[in-house]
């Protein structure tokens, strides 16, 4: 619970942001004879790397924001367990 309220560290958002741009800029150096297609593979790749660091930056608080982990399983369980026999012992 500690380490799902704090998110992720700064140095890993640096290595996530850099990793990214990098990998873009590293796909610049494969030159392919038709720019249109270049542009588009290159367009693509930005793409799904974005959404990558998207949803890593949307799950960073698990419990906070429109993606989140909702308290009414943890609530279900604890209903269930206070009522079962078990709890007694």
């Amino acid at each position: 619970m500690l380490a799902a309220s704090e998110g992720l560290a700064t140095m890993l958002w640096v290595v996530l942001i850099g990793g990214a741009l990098i990998t873009i800029a590293f796909s610049y150096l494969f030159g392919l004879d038709n720019t249109v297609v270049h542009n588009l593979v290159v367009a693509a790749l930005a793409m799904i790397l974005s959404a990558s660091v998207f949803t890593v930056a949307a799950l960073d608080y698990p419990f906070k924001g429109d993606v989140r982990i909702h308290p009414a399983a943890f609530e279900q369980v604890l209903e269930r367990f206070q009522e079962s026999k078990l709890s007694d012992l």
